[in-house]
């Protein structure tokens, strides 16, 4: 494949070049090196004359949890089957990418990876329709209109972990682990159960009020450790306190939260 000159040649002949290697693709689903080695084992080894000293990267495109990966073992266990491990791709945001960044594991996405993941920056207005079925069987349409960017986490939120959306929405198509953080400056959506802290309509910095027509919708367990809108919050003692939560609070099903004047307003959706 043809290269492509970034920076020119200087007077010793060193240059810096973008080039189109192509390089053969381990695809991983658990991120394990029990995984790594059963395949290896099956794929490699009977051809080993084929694959020897070739170089190869890792597919990470399915792995939830990046940051349990042992690159360095991965990197050892490759070497004892003659291949040179030069990274991971399959890296579609930003936020995977850094994370691998921060364990000091080289990113080596194809043009097709690369490309996801500049497609991942751009802002994106997303409209939501979701069906209500009250006790009459009317249905209502129930609109979520987010005009501003959106922050999408396909994967759970562990334990520990810190979101953070300025000038954004989030939207987690999984669990939210207890301990974990989320702040957004406008909507948090959780497609799943809710364990840890959750701040919507959050204020940009102190001279700021929060965006007061902020709300959180949970589809999952509602069991936080706090809930806050534009600076009012609650606490998972004030929840379990509270004799109007104790339908909501601890239970599963779907709620949308939003903020009355000073007050925190819990709304239970049946939705179909």
């Amino acid at each position: 494949m043809s290269d492509v000159t970034n920076t020119s040649a200087n007077a010793n002949g060193a240059s810096l070049t973008r080039t189109g290697y192509s390089f053969s693709t381990i695809t991983l689903s658990k991120g394990t090196l029990e995984e790594l080695k059963e395949l290896l084992e099956k794929k490699i080894k009977p051809a080993l004359d084929l694959y020897a000293n070739n170089p190869v990267v890792i597919d990470v495109s399915n792995v939830n949890y990046l940051n349990t990966i042992d690159f360095k073992a991965m990197q050892s266990l490759c070497r004892e089957y003659s291949l040179f491990l030069l990274g991971l791709s399959g890296v579609l945001t930003e936020e995977r990418a850094q994370t691998l960044n921060r364990l000091d594991i080289p990113v080596v996405n194809s043009s097709k990876f690369a490309r996801i993941r500049e497609e991942n920056f751009k802002p994106r207005v997303i409209t939501k329709t979701v069906e209500i079925k009250v006790p009459v069987q009317i249905k209502v349409p129930f609109e979520v209109r987010i005009a501003e960017p959106l922050l999408v986490i396909a994967h759970n939120v562990r334990s520990g972990e810190l979101i953070s959306a300025p000038d954004n929405s989030v939207i987690v198509f999984g669990n939210v682990a207890s301990t974990a953080r989320i702040i957004a400056s406008h909507n948090i959506i959780v497609l799943g159960d809710l364990h840890g802290e959750v701040f919507a309509g959050s204020p940009k910095d102190q001279q700021k009020q929060g965006y007061e027509q902020a709300f959180i919708y949970v589809n999952g367990l509602f069991n936080p450790n706090l809930v806050a809108i534009a600076g009012q919050y609650q606490t998972a003692d004030d929840l379990e306190c509270n004799q109007t939560m104790k339908d909501i609070y601890g239970k599963k099903g779907a709620l949308k939260v939003s903020l009355n004047g000073k007050n925190l307003n819990y709304c239970p959706l049946n939705v179909l």
